[in-house]
């Protein structure tokens, strides 16, 4: 036993000796030992040191029995130590609210025992606010690496934090994560030859201030995280390159040319993301130049390709990359030219059909507008509120696509549509809803016959389609894809068809043929007929212009759905 459990057994069995029995029970009150004052002032002192001893001896055991319990039975105290610890990095990073990580050391002593041996949790020195003394002395007994992070202004300026860091080994300095201000420009002189270690890098500039640079040091590590806005680098450095994620945003001039993109990304091949975004006023001079560059890149690993700047930037670097996992693709090129429309390739579709497969939903338009022939595809959904993501944040959870291809004959529409349909089936790809939209091209280049063949491929070859949005250029146009429709799309209950411009003298047609798509796709049974019908679902909903329901309800149609599915036909205001 232990010293203090010796103590308290012995004054238990001592006080029980004497003090147990019925007789010995009144013995404080009767014994004539303790007739004096002092002997019952000894006695009170002997009962206080005996509770407080007992007192200690329970929360020993109590705390020993609750460790004991939450390390046998608390599911998280048996997951493996390299598994809570990403817990716990997660719980101490900046975006959980938790930067202190003494906060975390008073779970319990699993959780202190953790966080006090873990380097990465004392990596992050927020020098905004000058860091508490425990923190720093953690962080230079852990010899770790290190993320300066400096996200704001300072209440009374740096000089104070940085006499901490200079005390720090420079070669630990791993990762530099700022916004830039006037108020914070002390950390650019301090970092301006000191960033040879650096290999993540996140810096930003107010949109209301001017635009910086930072001058890497030629000699370093290669970059594995930039994430640049409002701030350029040497474009040409060779640290710029085995990159994991490039992000660049916001640059009025100092723009990395097309062969300096180039030379970053095809000497990057571990991507994952690309972000390019708002580069005002980049020359097109580059133009002429950047047609010599036809060599691919090859970027196994990259998931989203995001990009918003200048077509013809888009249409250099997009036909080269190749990449099989790419999961969000989302291009917004700048004003366009007869010669900067990005055309549909083979190499385009193959990196499109991740990004579509992500998603059971896909939306198709195509539009006649000036002579030319677009095809819009979309089914991108945001999971952030902000178009440009949180400030160095490496990674990106967005998912779908959002790009428009410009098809210069019918043979690249139906070579852009075809083997777009090729290569999702063998990409398992099963839809639940489709949206179609069809701009009319009224000419003898493009008929609307012909499109809309191509355009009706997809709910014709998938199966799986329970929605069908249709926007479409005339009646005729319904009428003709109703009748393509009749036998096909066998898992269709919602059927929509939104308003156009349809001529009075038309509504007729249009009525027509949302009537014989409905009688020739559920014919109604006679009684007694047991002839074997094909299997279709049977629609739930169907969405129509306000005036074709009015048509509709002066002449219901005789098929074999619910009434109450033709009483319900709702109109499209």
């Amino acid at each position: 036993m232990s010293p203090v459990q010796d103590i308290v057994a012995f004054a238990i069995q001592t006080y029980l000796k004497h003090y147990s029995t019925p007789e010995q029970s009144t013995l404080l009150t009767t014994d004539a030992s303790l007739a004096t004052e002092p002997a019952k002032d000894s006695m009170v002192e002997v009962l206080t040191n005996l509770q407080s001893l007992v007192s200690e001896e329970i929360t020993s055991q109590f705390t020993h029995l609750k460790r004991r319990r939450n390390q046998e039975h608390a599911r998280i105290y048996q997951l493996p130590q390299e598994i809570f610890v990403e817990i716990v990095l997660a719980a101490n990073s900046f975006s959980s609210g938790i930067t202190d990580p003494f906060t975390l050391m008073r779970v319990s002593k699993y959780w202190f025992d953790t966080v006090a041996r873990c380097p990465n949790i004392w990596s992050q020195l927020n020098v905004a606010p000058r860091p508490r003394p425990g923190i720093m002395n953690m962080t230079k007994a852990l010899r770790g690496p290190v993320e300066v992070h400096c996200d704001r202004a300072p209440e009374s300026g740096l000089d104070a934090s940085l006499a901490d860091l200079f005390t720090l080994d420079p070669n630990r300095v791993r990762a530099l994560v700022w916004r830039w201000s006037p108020e914070t420009e002390a950390l650019y002189l301090f970092y301006k030859k000191k960033n040879s270690n650096f290999v993540d890098l996140s810096l930003e500039r107010s949109i209301t201030d001017s635009q910086r640079r930072l001058d890497l040091s030629p000699e370093g590590f290669c970059l594995s995280h930039l994430d640049l806005r409002g701030v350029t680098l040497p474009w040409t450095s060779p640290r710029l390159s085995h990159l994991h994620s490039l992000s660049i945003q916001r640059l009025r001039h100092e723009h990395p040319s097309v062969h300096d993109l180039y030379r970053i990304l095809s000497s990057s091949p571990a991507l994952r993301r690309i972000r390019l975004q708002r580069f005002q006023n980049a020359s097109q001079e580059q133009l002429a130049a950047s047609h010599a560059i036809t060599e691919p890149i090859y970027l196994p690993k990259l998931r989203s390709l995001q990009l918003d700047v200048p077509s013809f930037i888009i249409n250099t670097l997009v036909p080269l990359i190749r990449s099989p996992s790419c999961q969000h693709l989302e291009l917004h090129p700048g004003p366009e030219g007869p010669s900067e429309r990005l055309e549909p390739s083979d190499a385009i579709l193959d990196l499109m059909i991740g990004s579509i497969t992500c998603e059971p939903m896909l939306d198709i338009m195509v539009e006649h507008k000036e002579g030319a022939l677009s095809v819009f595809i979309r089914n991108s959904r945001r999971r952030r509120t902000s178009v440009y993501g949180d400030w160095g944040d490496w990674d990106d959870p967005n998912m779908g696509i959002f790009i428009k291809l410009f098809p210069s004959t019918v043979e690249s529409l139906r070579n852009l549509l075809d083997g777009l349909i090729f290569r999702l089936r063998a990409a398992r790809w099963k839809p639940e809803r489709l949206y179609l939209s069809f701009g009319g091209a009224s000419n003898d280049i493009f008929s609307d016959e012909t499109i809309l063949l191509l355009l009706l491929s997809f709910p014709l070859t998938f199966q799986t389609i329970n929605r069908l949005d249709l926007v479409l250029p005339s009646s005729s146009a319904y009428h003709y894809a109703l009748r393509l429709l009749e036998g096909a799309v066998p898992e269709l209950t919602s059927l929509v068809m939104y308003h156009t411009y349809v001529y009075a003298a038309s509504y007729q047609e249009y009525t027509n043929g949302v009537r014989a798509f409905l009688e020739r796709r559920y014919p109604l049974r006679l009684e007694g007929d047991t002839s074997v019908h094909r299997t279709i679902s049977r629609l739930a909903k169907i969405y129509v212009p306000e005036k074709i329901v009015e048509c509709l309800q002066r002449d219901w149609p005789s098929t074999s759905l619910p009434q109450e599915v033709l009483s319900n036909i709702e109109a499209l205001h």
